[in-house]
């Protein structure tokens, strides 16, 4: 149970590091006014809700896995809360559901997870910890890549207007993202040490966005990422510091897609953690 736990509860963590790349917004005559007007929007917003589709294929060994992960996802920003239902689908594999919560306990941030039978929980002891999961503080990756994005034409989106826009994060900004996401203590539990697991994200290329920008809101209601490039790297990189080459693995990432929804923006209310997750004992999940 301790083994699916950890597994399960990364998958949560990468969908949060997620999370915190959909900061976007409109307004304005031009792509800088319309992020810039976003961060504004934004930082007003109190709490939202996410709807996450992500298809991943990757063979190995002459076998392709297929999987599809589909999840909701209720955030609080003040104090943050978050509550995370996910499905992963593998076909012939399985399929397994689980149900994560994220608290704040004084300066602590506490993860619990249900892998369908049993509650667990982890303490995080460092309030910085607390900052990655913030939506409101991720509008900067944007600005920084103001030059690279594009408007894209109009589509219905949750009912109202929404403008696309399509760029790419450059390099070098994802990887201050990456090196921010805490996403390398993930790696180091496989035995790399801080600096090998620090090392997988960086030079990891381009990646390439498209937003969607409520007309009247002022703020992102849809936004997708390819990062089938971008996977494939990480997980050559992870080989590599392993003294494994990827093709005498045989494994490719073939596609890594991810679509996420926004919505009910101010409208989430209490997200209530379940008293049997609170009591749950301290496990090492992974985190």
């Amino acid at each position: 149970m301790k083994k699916k736990m950890k597994t399960w509860l990364v998958l949560g963590l990468v969908v949060m590091l997620l999370v915190s790349l959909t900061a976007c917004g409109n307004g304005g005559n031009s792509t800088e006014d319309v992020m810039k007007a976003a961060q504004d929007a934004l930082n007003e917003v109190s709490s939202m809700r996410y709807d996450m589709v992500m298809d991943m294929d990757m063979s190995a060994g002459g076998q392709t896995i297929t999987s599809n992960t589909t999840g909701k996802i209720a955030y609080n920003a003040d104090p943050l809360t978050m509550k995370m239902q996910m499905t992963v689908d593998m076909g012939a594999q399985g399929k397994v559901d689980m149900l994560m919560y994220a608290g704040q306990d004084g300066d602590n941030l506490v993860m619990y997870m249900n892998d369908g039978t049993t509650w667990g929980k982890q303490t995080l002891a460092d309030a910085s910890q607390l900052e990655q999961y913030k939506a409101q503080d991720s509008m900067s990756i944007y600005l920084e890549n103001i030059d690279s994005f594009k408007e894209a034409g109009t589509e219905q989106i949750n009912g109202g207007e929404a403008t696309k826009y399509e760029g790419i994060i450059a390099n070098d900004a994802l990887n201050e993202v990456m090196a921010a996401s805490g996403m390398e203590e993930q790696l180091a539990q496989y035995g790399l040490t801080a600096e090998e697991a620090a090392a997988i994200y960086q030079d990891l290329g381009d990646l390439p966005v498209a937003i969607w920008i409520d007309s009247e809101s002022k703020l992102p209601v849809k936004y997708e990422m390819d990062m089938t490039a971008m996977m494939q790297n990480i997980m050559t990189k992870v080989f590599e510091k392993m003294d494994v080459a990827a093709e005498d693995m045989d494994f490719t990432v073939d596609k890594m897609f991810i679509s996420m929804t926004l919505y009910d923006f101010d409208n989430v209310g209490e997200i209530a953690i379940p008293e049997e997750a609170k009591n749950a004992p301290e496990m090492n999940l992974g985190v």
